[in-house]
């Protein structure tokens, strides 16, 4: 667990790939004006608990040791990706412990695999060389959109932090079938909290479709919705001010 910064406490939930790190820019930026508290998801090298998860609610449990640790009052809680679907639940299981919700490009709550991905799950490793070949579709559209000209050491330092901390496809894929019995919409029914949902622009996020992840803004009572232009999924990195911007702004609205 890595905390950051002072202000407010922010717990940030890494995506599907359970590394911190990936997400260092925006945890550096937000630090400006938050604590900043983050972590790898179980099964990770140095994660607590370091075995992998046996059940979505683990991820979750684990979500709320981190917080537990890290303050004894209710904090805002950010999930990323698919570490939205675990901020859900933790506000929806623990309410008195979540202050506010930010869903970064969030995994829709209604998802459910198509062929594509169900071939991955079930042979990740195998599938592993096309994953990797189809990044540069899913990832320099973006990278051009946000940073121009600039675009290309832009994504070498992107490509820098993953080679630091590899994620695994066999551990990637065991989360993907952790959700597939969880009913993710009722737990949006139940967060009544102020929730903020951050997305790219529709046609940039080649990984979660905006347009997905906006359906929970029909069954999130108390939520409201913010574009990042010139990004995708991967707005806390690629526009990380505008992404801190947007963050601390809502926290300074909540009572």
């Amino acid at each position: 667990m890595i905390v950051a910064g002072q202000g407010p406490t922010l717990l940030l939930i890494p995506g599907i790939q359970g590394r911190w790190e990936w997400a260092r820019p925006a945890v550096q930026q937000l630090a400006r004006h938050h604590r900043v508290v983050s972590y790898s998801l179980s099964g990770e090298r140095d994660a607590v608990p370091p075995s992998p998860p046996r059940t979505f609610d683990d991820l979750v449990r684990q979500a709320l040791n981190a917080l537990n640790r890290a303050t004894d009052g209710p904090a805002v809680v950010c999930g990323v990706s698919y570490g939205g679907l675990i901020a859900l639940r933790l506000a929806a299981r623990h309410p008195e412990r979540v202050r506010a919700l930010v869903l970064a490009s969030p995994l829709n709550a209604d998802f459910a695999p198509d062929a594509r991905i169900r071939r991955w799950i079930a042979h990740p490793r195998l599938m592993a060389p096309a994953f990797i070949a189809g990044s540069p579709g899913r990832i320099v559209p973006e990278l051009r959109a946000a940073h121009g000209a600039a675009w290309v050491p832009r994504a070498l330092g992107l490509i820098g932090r993953v080679m630091r901390a590899p994620h695994s496809p066999d551990r990637m894929a065991q989360r993907i079938r952790l959700i597939e019995p969880e009913d993710f919409v009722s737990d949006c029914r139940s967060v009544t909290q102020p929730t903020l949902l951050v997305t790219g622009e529709p046609g940039l996020d080649r990984i979660v479709p905006a347009e997905a992840s906006c359906r929970m803004l029909d069954w999130l009572p108390n939520a409201r919705h913010v574009t990042l232009d010139r990004t995708g999924h991967w707005g806390i990195v690629t526009r990380r001010e505008a992404f801190a911007r947007e963050i601390t702004a809502f926290v300074e609205t909540l009572p």
